[in-house]
């Protein structure tokens, strides 16, 4: 019975971690309502999940208005940049659209479009972890989400896999939408943790070298 109420047991820190991803998406959609901060808002949920659910590091709340305010300014310019390109394939798809309805190859050619259209949204589902794990220019930040979307192909089917259940999911529950933001990066960032350990210094290993070096 004692351990029941022990706040250290499974239970209750499950269910701590899943308050506060709860609340992290609140904040989320919150912080995404001025529109150029949508990117801002995106790396800071994606930092503080990574550091805070996945990770041991205490006060949710505060790492994602620290990481808000300092990803801000690059933040804005990455959210024009993609909010540009957004419009412009969406525009592309609306022309051959409506020219599919005069032209059978328009419309054959508009399904295939679409279908291409989601290489530029593999490229952002890698851009914003990236950006809020590594130190990058504004330029090689986009060639190295780029890159990875496409050496760690399986990861990012599973990244798109995982978007489009959430998008299903909250076009049949719309109630959803309070909570799956924070659901969809803490498992998406599951399998995206796993690789950037690859690129990461072990900092165990450089610990050894040093205490080996003195």
């Amino acid at each position: 019975m004692n351990n029941l109420f022990n706040p250290d047991n499974f239970f209750w820190r499950w269910f701590g971690k899943l308050s506060d991803i709860f609340v992290l998406s609140i904040l989320w959609i919150l912080c995404c309502l001025p529109v150029l901060t949508i990117a801002p808002s995106c790396i800071a949920l994606y930092d503080t999940i990574a550091h805070c659910v996945h990770g041991v590091e205490e006060h949710p709340y505060k790492r994602f208005f620290r990481t808000l305010k300092a990803e801000l300014l690059r933040g804005i310019g990455i959210t024009v940049l993609w909010g540009v390109i957004c419009c412009i394939l969406i525009m592309g798809y609306n022309f051959l659209y409506h020219m599919g309805e005069n032209s059978q190859f328009a419309a054959i050619y508009s399904n295939v479009y679409l279908v291409t259209m989601l290489v530029p949204v593999a490229v952002f589902g890698w851009l914003i972890p990236i950006e809020s794990r590594f130190t990058n220019s504004f330029v090689s930040l986009h060639k190295t989400a780029a890159a990875f979307a496409i050496v760690h192909l399986p990861t990012t089917a599973l990244i798109l896999a995982l978007l489009a259940a959430a998008i299903v999911l909250i076009m049949f529950i719309p109630v959803l939408a309070l909570l799956i933001p924070g659901l969809l990066v803490t498992f998406q960032s599951w399998f995206i943790e796993k690789i950037f350990k690859q690129y990461m210094p072990d900092t165990n290993q450089e610990d050894t070298n040093d205490d080996t070096a003195e």
